[in-house]
């Protein structure tokens, strides 16, 4: 019993070291084909019928606050639009802490903090040490 077992284990291992063997290590690894930012998804779900919430996108401190005051919401959120994950407890290369925040009551806050975030680099897990540009952020509010 013992014997057919060792062997069951040794052509196991075998044929996970062949295949290992033949397949490349780039094959192995994910590879992304389609970058889009979270606002960019949005409008596609949104042509589409989906669901999501109502906001606006800028590139300035300004836009951020002609889009907040849009809004016309005491309750927005504001979101770093950076290809990576974890970018709520990211910082920012000039100390500015967290690329999403939650809870916004005016528009003068969300030009404050976007002043902060726009034309920064955010480091997160997923950028390492180089961060990712922020050029552009999103603001949200209710659903639409």
């Amino acid at each position: 019993r013992n014997s057919v077992k060792a062997m069951l284990v040794r052509r196991t291992s075998h044929t996970a070291r062949l295949v290992a063997s033949r397949v490349p290590l780039q094959a192995a690894a994910a590879k992304r084909n389609l970058n889009l930012h979270e606002y960019q998804s949005a409008a596609i779900m949104r042509e589409h019928g989906v669901t999501t919430p109502k906001g606006g996108v800028a590139k300035t401190a300004e836009e951020a606050y002609a889009a907040a005051k849009a809004l016309n919401s005491d309750n927005m959120v504001i979101k770093a639009q950076v290809l990576a994950g974890g970018r709520g407890l990211g910082t920012f290369e000039n100390g500015f802490k967290g690329g999403v925040h939650v809870g916004i009551k005016t528009p003068e806050e969300v030009k404050d903090m976007a002043s902060k975030m726009l034309g920064q680099k955010l480091i997160t897990k997923q950028t390492g040490a180089g961060g990712g540009g922020c050029n552009t952020m999103q603001g949200v509010g209710d659903a639409q």
